[in-house]
């Protein structure tokens, strides 16, 4: 048995599995006909506040840091979409700068860690 305290979740990996069980739902609303109308829109808008939240923390575990990295990667891509207006282009960027400042102190605290 050890001294050493439970590690807590890590609260970007949580944030995953929520984003993946709503894609789910989502991706089955939009070829369910009987579906509520509606109701694909609204899981998609609370699947971008996952999205939001999961790139405004820091990461605790690799499988954390492997979602945010691949959040970045996609905000920079919607950002780069020539039909986006420059509010939504803007918010893009900064959403992809918020979880690459997280995903380096993930990846900066990890080294320590290691050391």
């Amino acid at each position: 048995m050890t001294d050493q305290p439970p590690t807590a979740p890590c609260p970007v990996a949580t944030l995953a599995t929520d984003w993946a069980i709503l894609d789910d739902q989502i991706a089955g609303g939009w070829v369910d006909v009987t579906a509520e109308p509606g109701l694909a829109l609204a899981l998609d808008a609370l699947r971008n506040a996952v999205m939001a939240r999961a790139v405004g923390v820091t990461a605790g575990s690799v499988s954390g840091a492997a979602f945010q990295a691949w959040l970045v990667g996609l905000h920079v891509s919607i950002a780069d979409d020539p039909e986006l207006d420059e509010d939504a282009r803007t918010r893009h960027l900064r959403l992809a700068a918020e979880g690459a400042r997280h995903l380096l102190r993930y990846l900066t605290t990890l080294r320590l860690r290691e050391a």
